[in-house]
């Protein structure tokens, strides 16, 4: 009697558990960013590597909910759910194609949106220009976190650290080298580096470049005389390397400089091939070399290189400064 009861017992326990749908996969205890604090870079459009979801099964979802300063443990949270104006890309940009500002703003559209937001699917913090607007800082935040299993809340699970960053960069070292007329093969190279460019945002609206190329005495050569001129490809190619006429919107000559406008920042977005390096030739009846360099004036010409890739719209000027060189008028 005592066994058959045992028994009923046991399989009227297991009709019930048949009964009742347990939930299926998993939600880890152990989800993580494997980069702590991850560091976002202002005013740059950015995307930070993703959640670890450990194991979770997917799909998951990862919504933001809480944000502080990391010293005080103040909640911050509305100033990083302010909306401000940007626009955003509904279409792949191709520098080649798209080269009218009209061109490029069919292929944008105007939003408001978060400088700073938690991408659904796969956890990572998506930035955009207008960090700039954010006060720098160190941070931590909340996720809700969700998948079949269903929702649940993981506190300070993430940090991040905003950081100021360079509105431009210069990626390369400058370089200049003088080729002789008529044998391109026979080259010198002339001492170069970093202090032979200066860069200046002159102002935040218009997106322009002012280009200058200068003698050692700080004297501009004149591109609209033909001072400074495309570099030709090398051996029998035909063509021109790059030059930031190559990737700007309008290129204007003036007597001491070149003005390049743009369209889309970073400027350039995406290189043709070369980096973000630009190469001009100062033609030789135009320069004059130290004598120490042992180059008999009107038998080389100057060739000049600089990079540079803005990271925030506005207007700059480079100086790029050709030591060891003597404008000829």
């Amino acid at each position: 009697m005592k066994k058959n009861l045992i028994y009923s017992l046991a399989i009227a326990l297991l009709a019930v558990t048949a009964c009742k749908k347990l939930p299926d996969g998993n939600l880890s205890d152990i989800i993580r960013y494997e980069v702590l604090p991850m560091q976002i870079k202002k005013g740059r459009s950015e995307v930070s590597t993703a959640i670890n979801p450990a194991g979770s099964s997917k799909p998951t979802e990862y919504k933001l909910l809480k944000i502080y300063e990391k010293e005080s443990g103040k909640d911050v949270t509305d100033i990083f759910l302010k909306t401000y104006p940007i626009k955003i890309w509904t279409r792949l940009y191709d520098s080649k194609v798209d080269n009218t500002i009209e061109k490029i703003d069919a292929k944008r559209k105007d939003t408001v949106m978060t400088a700073l937001s938690i991408n659904k699917f796969s956890g990572a913090i998506e930035s955009n220009e207008n960090t700039l607007l954010l006060p720098s800082g160190n941070y931590l935040f909340d996720l809700e976190i969700k998948n079949s299993t269903g929702t649940r809340y993981f506190p300070k699970i993430g940090e991040f650290t905003l950081v100021d960053a360079p509105l431009y960069e210069v990626p390369a070292v400058r370089s200049t080298v003088a080729m002789k007329v008529g044998a391109e093969t026979t080259t010198k190279s002339i001492s170069s580096n970093a202090s032979h460019i200066k860069v200046e945002k002159l102002a935040a609206k218009e997106n322009k470049i002012i280009v200058r190329i200068v003698d050692k005495n700080g004297e501009p050569f004149n591109p609209k005389a033909g001072e400074v001129d495309r570099r030709p490809l090398g051996g029998t190619s035909v063509g021109f390397l790059q030059t930031m006429q190559d990737y700007a919107l309008t290129t204007t000559l003036f007597d001491d400089r070149m003005e390049f406008t743009y369209g889309v920042v970073p400027f350039p977005l995406v290189s043709l091939g070369n980096g973000f390096n630009y190469y001009y030739r100062i033609p030789s009846k135009y320069v004059k070399f130290d004598d120490s360099l042992e180059l008999p004036y009107n038998t080389y010409s100057c060739n000049a290189r600089f990079s540079f890739q803005a990271f925030v719209g506005g207007t700059y000027q480079i100086d790029v400064i050709v030591p060891q060189v003597t404008r000829v008028k």
